[in-house]
């Protein structure tokens, strides 16, 4: 075995800057660890921070009897048949519960996008269940078909340029989330 160390300990300072990663939009401009290009799971936490704006429009639109505060937001949720990238529930159900299940998308949905979440809102037998698919866009609604169980949400990122690099909390405050109609 070793010895007690009995000197005197000597306290390290370090005059540096804190680093903080900045997020891209163009794959040529990602330069790791200092610049990374925006991705799915950047959209899933920045999503998952915003949705309180627009929870009370989507509590009304599911016809639920609660308000915002009563559901917490949570991250990915492991189902059977995958990964839900944000999940919501009552923080405090009463007999059965209510949850949202969200599925996020960089860019435009696709029938395969709501067939993924049906399937995943299928996975609740006997609970009330509503599902939001955020995308950048959606194809005509006829397309899609009608799942009244399901909400599109369109995200975006007002007055963004592709050419800049952005701190995430940059990108938070500009981030808008809009119940598509």
């Amino acid at each position: 075995m070793g010895e007690s160390f009995d000197k005197k300990h000597e306290t390290l300072t370090l005059n540096a800057e804190r680093f903080i990663p900045k997020i891209v939009f163009r794959r040529n401009k990602q330069k790791i660890p200092e610049k990374f290009y925006f991705h799915e799971l950047i959209l899933q936490a920045s999503v998952r921070r915003k949705l309180i704006d627009i929870l009370d429009e989507i509590i009304n639109n599911f016809n639920l009897d609660c308000n915002v505060n009563d559901f917490e937001i949570l991250g990915e949720k492991a189902l059977p048949e995958g990964f839900v990238d944000v999940f919501l529930k009552l923080k405090h159900p009463i007999g059965s519960n209510n949850y949202i299940l969200v599925e996020v998308k960089t860019g435009k949905a696709s029938k395969k996008d709501f067939e993924q979440l049906k399937h995943y809102l299928s996975e609740f037998k006997g609970e009330n269940v509503g599902g939001i698919l955020v995308a950048r866009d959606f194809p005509k609604r006829k397309m899609l078909g009608e799942d009244k169980r399901i909400i599109p949400v369109k995200y975006l990122f007002n007055s963004l340029n592709i050419e800049e690099e952005y701190l995430y909390e940059e990108l938070l405050k500009m981030l808008t989330l809009e119940v598509a109609k």
